[in-house]
């Protein structure tokens, strides 16, 4: 005989004057009760069950429990099964240090962070005494995480380079070279090739490593220097036709099948899509682009292409290079041809110092000519670990590239973000028009606080600004 939930919670209730006229007789009830309960034949019960298992997480999931009397049961559940943990470290930070180490997507509590950096400061004080840079302390930090934590997997973004990063004491699996730009260039070289011998220096022999196809010939000769005498090499090309080309010997190799290429992707998710599954697939992941195309509707990354609701709507982007400021730029665009976004009717922009300021700007110029954007509002960055430049010169460069917009230089980031968001309130009685905050990131660092402080956000982590980034400042 089957017993529902309800027929066994009336059971229960039945039980009730019972208790109340019998109060001391405990072992009466228990008594009765059991012999109440083997009457029942079969029964199931429904749950969610979350399990958190050293070097090991199981995602919450719905169970039923099916019970047949003498002791049989029955479990069902949908997708079960264990996953690897999995950690993350990147530099810099933009709200809060903890964003540096992860585990499973979630920044490490406080706790672990201040205990993993303990030991690290007892470490450095032995003989011989070593004073690591902060960028090292917080390498040290996720390592130590990662290890206590029992994380299976994980991704080590570098830092400054390659040939001398911290990182490079991790023996990865695989290795990936993203786009090289003009960057650091005071530390890494003047040119783009010699930033590329620098940044090619992490490959490991019989290691593959994946880059991005690099359209400046010595870039890439560079970097087949490098891999010469490694076992496997690919460039992604971008192509629909050929995603991969195998550099050295043997044939062109394309994994992936038409159904993991996506057209309608943003394009700066596009590469690091085909990235992340050619890295899975050649590590013995056959198919990675299906887990990565579930996952790539709940990607989102705090800062990059970030919307955010205010006065006005808010479209934050830490694009601090002229590569990421042409990406950006390219990104907008996609987004207004496709429906997705409305163009941008103004623009809060502040910057650190550049290698190039004219070629950061360039970019952006194009966009508001395209897009007639009236409305730009240049602003001061908090200093870092470059100096911002100076608005008002920042707003004279951005004149003389010839724009016809109104460009006005506010020191205070409070109050030009007060006023690009009134401007563009303005500019549509029925729908506000977005306002592009970009540039550098402790520019969006400082936005993302003042809106917190409207109380606006829920920051789970203390606000810190992101000093010391890429391994230059010591620790305190």
């Amino acid at each position: 005989m089957r017993y529902s939930r309800l027929k066994i919670i009336i059971l229960y209730i039945s039980l009730l004057p019972l208790i109340a006229n019998n109060i001391n007789k405990v072992e009466y009830i228990i008594s009765k009760t059991q012999q109440q309960f083997e009457k029942v034949n079969t029964y199931e019960v429904s749950m969610i069950i979350d399990v958190d298992v050293p070097g090991f997480r199981m995602p919450k999931k719905k169970y039923k429990a099916f019970f047949k009397q003498p002791n049989k049961v029955k479990i069902k559940s949908k997708g079960f099964g264990l996953l690897p943990k999995t950690g993350l470290f990147t530099s810099p930070h933009l709200m809060s240090i903890n964003e540096r180490v992860r585990i499973d997507g979630s920044p490490i509590p406080d706790i672990l962070f201040e205990d993993c950096l303990k030991q690290i400061q007892e470490a450095s004080e032995l003989n011989p005494v070593v004073s690591p840079t902060f960028y090292e302390a917080t390498f040290l930090v996720a390592m130590l995480a990662f290890r206590d934590q029992g994380v299976e997997r994980a991704i080590i973004e570098t830092g400054l380079g390659g040939r001398w990063d911290s990182t490079r004491l991790v023996d990865a699996d695989c290795c990936i070279l993203t786009e090289i730009s003009l960057e650091h260039t005071e530390i890494l070289g003047e040119t783009l090739a010699e930033i590329a011998e620098e940044k090619a220096a992490i490959v490991r022999q019989g290691r593959p490593l994946l880059a991005t196809w690099p359209y400046d010939n010595s870039v890439r000769k560079t970097i087949e220097r490098a891999v010469r005498d490694h076992d496997t090499a690919w460039w992604w090309r971008g192509d629909r036709r050929r995603a991969f080309k195998f550099s050295n010997a043997g044939k062109p190799f394309r994994p992936l099948s038409s159904k993991a290429w996506y057209d309608g992707w943003m394009p700066y998710q596009q590469e690091a899509y085909q990235l992340a599954s050619m890295a899975l697939y050649i590590m013995g992941e056959k198919k990675a682009y299906q887990e990565i195309e579930r996952a790539r509707t709940h990607t989102n990354w705090p800062g990059r292409m970030q919307w955010l609701d205010h006065d006005a709507p808010l479209l934050l982007d830490c694009a601090h290079n002229p590569s990421g400021m042409g990406r950006a730029c390219e990104q907008i665009r996609f987004l207004k041809s496709r429906d997705m976004a409305p163009m941008p009717g103004v623009v809060v922009l502040g910057t650190t110092s550049q290698k190039d300021l004219d070629a950061f700007l360039q970019p952006l110029v194009e966009l508001i000519v395209e897009g007639n954007i009236r409305h730009i509002y240049v602003t001061q960055p908090p200093k870092g670990r470059k100096d911002p430049v100076d608005c008002k010169q920042l707003a004279e460069e951005l004149r003389s590239h010839g724009t016809d917009a109104e460009i006005i230089a506010i020191e205070s980031i409070d109050t030009a973000l007060k006023n690009a968001s009134e401007t563009a309130q303005k500019l549509d009685d029925e729908l506000p028009q977005p306002v592009l905050c970009i540039g550098s990131i402790y520019l969006i660092c400082a936005i993302l606080e003042i809106i917190d402080e409207d109380g606006l956000m829920d920051f789970q982590n203390i606000l810190i600004s992101p000093e010391g980034e890429d391994g230059v400042d010591p620790i305190a």
